[in-house]
């Protein structure tokens, strides 16, 4: 499965952790994803979404 929200579009960003020296090494920050399960013509589809969109969802179902 792809790290990517279908309704937001979020991904993981990339950036650097930088040391005392100076020094910069990439590091990737993940967005919350958590699985989600919606009721589409007589059947659950489970879905990877970020949080934010579930909250969204929520606002709007009910």
């Amino acid at each position: 499965m792809s790290n990517i929200c279908i309704l937001t579009k979020k991904k993981k960003i990339s950036k650097n952790k930088v040391s005392h020296s100076n020094k910069k090494n990439k590091i990737f920050n993940k967005s919350n994803f958590q699985k989600f399960s919606l009721w589409i013509c007589d059947f659950f589809l489970k879905i990877r979404i970020s949080s934010k969109s579930i909250k969204i969802l929520k606002k709007c179902i009910f």
